[in-house]
This record gives C-alpha cells, structure tokens and sequence, in this order.
C-alpha cells in the first residue's frame, strides 16, 4: 500500500531536480531583433525608470537566460530593454532547456533573488499560477520560490478548489508527504492490525509516513490493545469540542501550517503564538463549559478583562494585515 501520487513530469520538474540543470554553461551572443518578450511574472511589464538606470550604467550586464525552444526571454527584459535603448543590437545570454512551465517558475525564483523586486501582487499571481501547473508542489516549497510567506501561499491554494484534493504533496527535498496526516495515521493502524509483526519502515512505508510516526502508531496501538480502550486521537477538522461545536477546518490547518514552519517553532516568540492560537481555539469549541465555570460575582470583571484582550488581538491581527 502506497500514498504516494504518480506525479507527471510537469510534478516532477522542480521537486527532484534543480532549475539549474537546465541552464547552459557557456554564454552566447544573439541578435537582439530575434528575441521574444517574457511571458514575466510582472503584471505591469517593465519598469521604464529602471530601464534607463541600467542604460547609464557603464559596467558589462550579466547575461539575459533564454528559452532555448523558443528564444523568448525568461530572465532579463530590463537589461534587453536597456542595451535596445543604447542601440546596441545584440546581447549575451544563457539557453535554459527546460519546460516553459519550468520557463516560468525559473523566471519567478530569479525575480526575487535579484534586479527589481517583484511586488506583492505579482508573487500572489505568480503563486496561483504555479499551484495549477505544479498541483503537487508543497507550500513551503513555493513559499521559497515566490517569498511569499507558507502561510499566504496555503491561503491562496484554498481559494482554488480544484488544488485542494491532493492527498500528498512534494517538498523541498523531494519526499511525498500527507496533506491529512490523520489519515496516514489510520491506514499504519490499519496496516498493523494485520501485519502485527511488521518493522517500523514497513510501517512507515505502507502509510507514507516517517519511522518515528509509525514507531508512535505502534505504541499507541499497543496501549490500546492492552487496556481494551480506544485511542485518544488527535483533534481532527470533523472532531466536536465538549459542547458540540466543530473546530473550524480552516483555522486547524493554519494552525498546523504554523507549528511546522521551522522559522516559528524554533523561536520563543513563534511557540508562544502557536499556543495561543491553539488556547483561543480550545476556548472557543468549549466556550459554553467556560462560560458556565465562571462564578456569578465574577462574570462582569472577566467578560471587561475579555473585552480588554479583545482589543488587544484585534490590534495585533491589524499589525499582521499591515505586513
């Protein structure tokens, strides 16, 4: 058993190779005339004022990257536009060999390494753009290509429907992993019902997950076995709080989006938001209990102590908007 999605190579193209490899080594000189403008991640093409900046310039340009197939510029139209502005007729450049899906997404990894930053509005086109040609590729992953942050890139793939039903995608790395790891847990459960001897990488490759994860599946397994009761699972998108209302499905993958992304985990300051997050959460599928647990003569100093908070978090989302 196997979840891991037979990807096409238009999948492929970015997760298991670099973009590099289909750049040529060696520098060519071609007429200026013969090339074609770039299908650019800049909505608003070229920026004339820094067309000209670069016109003055004295200093030998670094080489434009060209589609190979079909000589249309990938990286470079401003340097193009400048050498045509100084009448120059030719210009160096470097054949790029792959896809023109591939053409794109190098063209957008460029973009925000170097020259003109793309604005924000060109990296969110850009990522939705990517997310339908490239369906299987992970958030973090194309957070690294647009520098958008994983957390707005998850933000746009909800807002396409069709993205959405993937049960894996591809990182950084290349390694297949569940967009529901609730699932993957349930098939080693599964597997190990009937294969109770099995060893933990039989395990992990049969569910799709890490040996550490199956080596937990097998303990809880065993717990159950033992004590006759069921396993306590993780909440899930479809689990009630204690009066009755379900977690919001969106709120819980934000949430698991944010305890992954290294940058917050391994900060003081991330963990104590995840917290939070998750403490806000709990509060507001459990709010009836709460509310109920709260003695008459303190209602009134706890619900403007709430209203205190309230302002506080709105302030703060405000903060976050505005970055």
């Amino acid at each position: 058993m196997s979840t891991v999605p037979d990807l096409s190579h238009e999948d492929l193209a970015d997760h298991f190779l670099p973009l590099e490899r289909y750049l040529s080594d060696q520098c060519v000189l071609l007429p200026i005339g013969s090339l074609l403008p770039a299908d650019s991640p800049r909505l608003d093409g070229e920026n004339t004022k820094h067309v000209r900046a670069i016109a003055e310039l004295d200093d030998e340009l670094q080489p434009i990257i060209v589609h190979k197939e079909s000589l249309r510029v990938i990286d470079g139209m401003h340097r193009l536009r400048a050498r045509a502005e100084r009448g120059d007729t030719t210009i160096r450049a470097r054949y790029f060999s792959g896809s023109e899906s591939e053409a794109f997404l190098f063209a957008v990894q460029s973009n925000t390494k170097h020259g003109l930053p793309l604005t924000r509005e060109d990296r969110r086109a850009a990522a939705e753009r990517i997310i339908k040609t490239f369906p299987a590729m992970s958030d973090r992953a194309l957070s690294k290509y647009t520098g958008l942050a994983q957390q707005t890139v998850a933000r746009i793939r909800q807002q396409l429907p069709s993205c959405r039903s993937r049960k894996s995608r591809i990182g950084v790395d290349g390694r297949a992993r569940p967009v529901n790891p609730e699932e993957n847990r349930r098939i080693a459960e599964e597997f190990l019902k009937e294969n109770p001897h099995a060893s933990l990488r039989q395990i992990a490759r049969a569910a799709n997950i890490s040996p550490s994860t199956a080596q937990d599946v097998r303990r809880r397994t065993i717990r159950q076995r033992n004590s006759g009761e069921p396993v306590a699972r993780r909440p899930t998108a479809g689990s009630p709080g204690k009066n009755g209302q379900v977690p919001d499905p969106g709120l819980l993958h934000d949430l698991a989006l944010l305890a992954r992304d290294p940058s917050v985990r391994h900060t003081e300051a991330g963990r104590m938001l995840v917290q939070w997050l998750r403490l806000t959460m709990v509060v507001g599928t459990n709010h009836t209990i709460v509310v109920n647990s709260v003695p008459e003569h303190c209602a009134e100093i706890a619900a403007r102590a709430m209203r205190v908070c309230t302002a506080h978090l709105e302030e703060f989302v405000r903060k976050l908007e505005r970055r």
